[in-house]
């Protein structure tokens, strides 16, 4: 993995099914932005089906973002493609042309360009949202950059509110040093329950209500329900107080008993 391409694929402006590919290729990518995964490794890795990845990677091409050239073995047998991330491409839509008149390519595969067709304020399906109605998910500081370039890459296709609660039990389970791995093994885990249909935030409201409580008070405003707040603290120290308890007593009869 390269820091470097990494980085550069955070910078590309796209919806979030063609942004995880790119990241996985980029993943894959040495400095100068080669590499060379197969169509069906792409697909499984980003939970797409190889021809939503083929279409996104012509549309890559279109834009200038990525090139690809055929690869073959010495057997003169054709592998997979080598394709080479424009590290120093800007995804700003004025520099970009559609691949046609009409640009159904770049919409098929969720990736926006300027265009005459469709009015200004026009969103394909997948486009990102404009920055006053999405506001950037908030990662845990304590990750490092390899830990949030893969978490990111994780909750890249999962709806903004339900991945920032994700974001925000794993910022909670830091912070309570709950975490017996790591925080990306803990994250999968979590993430794991969150298709399953099985995630409840718990910690986590603590930390989006605290966020919420300092941009109020950034705005000059009284927090809003500093009181029950306050309330929730105590009570989750109250619990997590009564645990430690009801674990040392479990822990004192089991060695009395064996001592028996």
């Amino acid at each position: 993995m390269s820091i470097r391409a990494m980085n550069w694929a955070w910078m590309q402006e796209l919806a979030p099914s063609p942004k995880l590919i790119l990241m996985a290729l980029a993943d894959a990518a040495d400095d100068h932005g080669k590499c060379w995964p197969g169509i069906p490794y792409i697909a499984k890795k980003c939970c797409v089906s190889e021809r939503t990845v083929q279409r996104t990677l012509q549309a890559f091409k279109t834009r200038n973002l990525v090139s690809a050239d055929q690869n073959f073995a010495p057997s003169g047998r054709q592998t997979s493609n080598v394709y080479r991330l424009r590290l120093t491409t800007s995804s700003s839509p004025d520099k970009m042309s559609p691949s046609d008149g009409n640009g159904s390519e770049m919409a098929e595969a969720g990736v926006t360009h300027t265009g005459t067709a469709a009015p200004a304020n026009a969103l394909t399906p997948l486009e990102p949202q404009d920055e006053t109605q999405q506001q950037p998910l908030q990662f845990p500081p304590q990750l490092s950059a390899a830990e949030h370039s893969v978490i990111a890459s994780l909750v890249a296709p999962i709806a903004p509110q339900d991945a920032q609660a994700l974001l925000d039990e794993l910022a909670d389970a830091i912070e309570t040093k709950s975490i017996k791995t790591s925080p990306l093994r803990w994250f999968r885990a979590v993430l794991g329950r969150q298709r399953n249909g099985k995630f409840v935030p718990a910690g986590g409201v603590r930390i989006s209500e605290r966020r919420r409580n300092r941009a109020t008070h950034e705005r000059g405003q009284p927090p809003k329900n500093a009181e029950s707040q306050t309330e929730r603290e105590i009570a989750r120290e109250k619990l997590a107080e009564v645990k430690r308890l009801v674990s040392k007593h479990g822990r004192t009869t089991k060695k009395k008993s064996e001592e028996k």
